[in-house]
C-alpha cells in the first residue's frame, strides 16, 4: 500500500509484518528497482546486532522545548492533526556493537576457529556498515538524545502504564527508493488501538525482536554504497574486504514509535538530559521542519552550552 507521509514523501508500507529483503523482492505490488538489482557484490548479510540504546534527534528548537518541557512530547503541529502520535526512536548502534555482531557472524561462519585464526582476522565489519543506520551525522538535527532502551521503556511504564511494562508490537516495514525502515511499536496496554498488531518477537526468528534489554536487529542490507566485495577463505577460516566497482543498493534500520496522547509528555529530569544530549552534524537530505534550520557543529556545541 502507498501513502504520503506526513513529510510529503511517498512511501511502501506493509502494516504487521517485518519482511525481510528476500521476502520483499516476492511481493508482487512492490515496484522498487534497487530491489531488484542483481549486480550487488557480496557483503555480510543477515549479521544479527543486539542494540541496547536508542536516540533521538532534533533541531534547536526542539531542543529549547525539550529542556522547557523537562522531557518529550509531540510538537503543537504534529497534535493538531487527527492521527496517532508518536515518539520516534532511532537504535544507536555502537562500535562495540558492530564488533560483537562481526564475531557471532564469523562463528557462524566458522564454528570451530582456532585461537590463531580469531587472532588473525582483521576487523572486516566496520568497512561495510556504512548507511545512515551506523553514522553518528543525522538528518533530523543537531542534537541527539541517547538513553538505553530499557531505561526508557521503564520511564514510559512508569508514566503512562501504571507502573505495569509497555507492550511491543511488531507495526510495520515501510519502503522508500533506497530505503527499508522496520517500526517497532510501544503502547500501554490500556491503549487497544493496535490490538491488531502482532506482539513483537524475543528470540523467535525474524528481522527484529527486543530480550533481554536490547533490540536483536538482522541487518539486511548495512551500506548504501558499496566499493567493497566480501571474500571468503573457507580454508583459512577468514573473510577480507577487497575494492570494488561502486554500486548503489537499498539500505535497512530499525525504529521505535511510542504511542503518545496529546498533552503526554515522557518527563526526564534535566541532569539526565544534559548527560544524555551531545550535538551532531547534519547529513543530507536535511528533514528539519521549518522553521529549524540546520546549525555547524561547531555552533550547534555552542547552543548545548548554552543549555547548561
Amino acid at each position: 500500500m502507498k501513502r504520503r507521509n506526513n513529510r510529503d514523501v511517498t512511501e511502501t508500507y506493509i502494516k504487521g509484518q517485518h519482511l525481510s529483503l528476500s521476502d520483499l523482492k516476492e511481493e508482487p505490488n512492490i515496484q522498487n528497482g534497487y530491489l531488484y538489482k542483481n549486480n550487488i557484490p557480496a557483503y555480510p548479510e543477515s549479521v544479527e546486532f543486539h542494540v541496547q540504546k536508542v536516540s533521538h534527534v532534533t533541531g534547536e528548537q526542539g531542543l529549547k522545548g525539550i529542556f522547557l518541557n523537562s522531557g518529550f512530547r509531540q510538537p503543537p503541529e504534529m497534535v493538531a492533526s487527527d492521527q496517532p502520535h508518536f515518539l520516534w526512536w532511532d537504535l544507536s548502534v555502537t562500535s562495540d556493537d558492530i564488533s560483537s555482531a562481526e564475531d557471532r557472524f564469523l562463528t557462524s561462519l566458522f564454528p570451530h576457529r582456532s585461537a590463531a585464526q580469531l587472532r588473525n582476522q582483521w576487523p572486516v565489519l566496520e568497512h561495510f556498515t556504512s548507511s545512515k543506520a551506523f553514522q553518528k551525522k543525522s538528518s533530523y538535527g543537531n542534537f541527539r538524545f541517547t538513553f538505553s532502551f530499557k531505561q526508557l521503556l521503564w520511564h514510559y511504564g512508569k508514566q503512562f502504564c501504571g507502573d505495569q511494562s509497555p507492550v511491543l508490537r511488531v507495526f510495520e516495514t515501510v519502503l522508500y527508493r533506497r530505503e527499508i525502515l522496520y517500526k517497532i511499536l510501544v503502547h500501554p496496554h490500556d491503549i487497544h488501538l493496535y490490538d491488531h498488531y502482532p506482539r513483537l518477537p524475543g528470540q523467535e526468528d525474524g528481522v527484529c525482536g527486543y530480550h533481554d534489554g536490547a533490540v536483536w536487529w538482522r541487518c539486511q542490507a548495512p551500506s548504501e554504497t558499496y566499493k567493497l566485495k566480501l571474500e571468503v577463505n573457507e580454508l583459512n577460516c577468514s573473510v577480507h574486504a577487497r575494492p570494488h566497482r561502486e554500486e548503489y543498493y537499498v539500505w535497512d534500520h530499525v525504529c521505535v514509535a511510542f504511542h503518545m496522547e496529546p498533552g503526554w509528555v515522557l518527563h526526564m529530569d534535566r541532569n539526565k538530559l544534559l548527560k544524555s544530549v551531545n550535538a551532531c552534524e547534519t547529513s543530507k537530505p536535511c528533514l528539519l521542519r521549518a522553521p529549524e534550520t540546520p546549525l555547524s557543529l561547531n555552533e550547534a556545541e555552542h547552543v548545548l552550552a548554552s543549555m547548561v
